[in-house]
């Protein structure tokens, strides 16, 4: 039976990727008189942020040193994890799925408190939602989880992290369910990653629905993405995706992002182009991790070819793109200043005002960031 209903909903999403009318006025009636604190909104800047994780976010010895570098610096927006790659929900949301399966750990024990500390030092604050990547789910519930055709078990990449399953109703509801919460509690966007397929592991091994492959996957997952634009749009706030760098250079990355249709549905996208994770050889250089200048300036440029069209000019793409940079090491050479600043200049020689960098450790570089005081050398 499952597989019959998950053919049945591709088929659908094949040959009809766009939302129907009844779909968005069903939507729009349930949301419509829900509350959203317009009190606790922040309007948008040009978007200069970090990320941060959930553990940091909800522990008081460290948040706080966060808060001050973006009072002293360029920096006005953070990025806060709400789910994270493990499946973890890291704050009392109400989601009755996550309720019933536990998947909730509270490693923000207050994030009214973080929401309106925000506010009151004018952060702009966008919420982390790790959408299809999704361990604890998965082992919960395996009949929400890609599945292994050979065991019949849950399928699980080389790291042994497991998928819940894109094509279902279920999961797509899961997760756009989180995101309008976190809208209800004063975010003023919705960022999603992970909005994807898998992209390492026996891929072969995986249970799909019959006459699955690239352009089905595409559907798929633009699909998810409109239905999410449609459902966030009484809440008014903006929302934006992460998509592999390799993205800006390819569409057949076999994981169902298409970089153009994307872009198309979203207010923002953001590839992750960070240099060391280009493979050797990447536009010509043997280490691409050497030249962060270059290698982000590159994928920005394809990432603009391949987007704009009569639809969306140019000018309207690079408003759209704010890629993700690297702010850690990874290889040679190590990260600092002149590297960090090299990935934003390069961002910024496109035109491209907006960026975002990623510390898996958050601990941010301080010295690549121009203080208030040298703005107007900006």
């Amino acid at each position: 039976m499952r597989f019959s209903s998950r053919a049945a909903i591709s088929l659908i999403l094949i040959f009809g990727l766009g939302i129907s009318s009844q779909i968005e006025d069903k939507y729009i009636v349930l949301s419509r008189n829900l509350p959203y604190p317009s009190s606790l909104r922040v309007e948008k800047p040009e978007v200069k942020g970090i990320h941060v994780t959930s553990w940091v976010a909800g522990d008081p010895r460290y948040f706080p040193n966060l808060i001050k570098l973006i009072d002293e610096t360029e920096l006005n927006t953070i990025v806060i994890d709400l789910k994270e790659a493990d499946g973890r929900i890291a704050y009392e949301a109400d989601i009755p799925l996550a309720k019933s399966v536990g998947a909730i750990e509270k490693r923000i024990r207050n994030l009214d408190k973080i929401v309106r500390e925000c506010k009151d030092h004018n952060i702009y604050k966008i919420a982390r939602i790790v959408l299809f990547k999704d361990t604890f789910l998965a082992e919960k519930r395996a009949d929400l989880a890609i599945r292994n055709k050979k065991t019949g078990g849950i399928w699980r990449d080389y790291k042994g992290d497991a998928f819940s399953d894109p094509y279902l109703e279920e999961i797509q509801d899961y997760n756009i369910s989180l995101a309008e919460d976190a809208a209800r509690r004063g975010f003023d966007e919705i960022q999603f990653d992970y909005v994807r397929f898998p992209s390492d592991g026996p891929l072969k091994d995986i249970s799909y629905p019959e006459g699955h492959n690239e352009e089905m996957a595409i559907a798929v997952i633009s699909k998810f993405v409109e239905l999410a634009r449609v459902r966030l749009a009484p809440y008014n706030v903006q929302l934006s995706v992460d998509v592999f760098g390799l993205t800006t250079l390819r569409d057949d990355v076999g994981i169902g992002q298409h970089f153009k249709q994307l872009i198309d549905r979203v207010d923002y996208i953001s590839p992750m182009i960070y240099p060391s994770h280009y493979w050797k050889g990447s536009y010509g250089y043997k280490n691409p991790n050497s030249a962060p200048y270059d290698i982000v300036h590159k994928a920005l440029r394809d990432a603009i070819k391949k987007s704009a069209d009569e639809s969306q000019p140019e000018e309207v793409v690079k408003n759209k793109i704010r890629p993700w940079l690297q702010d850690f090491d990874l290889g040679y050479p190590d990260y600092g200043p002149e590297e960090v600043r090299a990935q934003i200049k390069a961002t910024r020689d496109h035109g491209i005002k907006e960026w975002l960098l990623w510390n898996p450790g958050v601990k941010y570089t301080r010295e690549a960031l121009v203080t208030h005081r040298d703005s107007s050398n900006n």
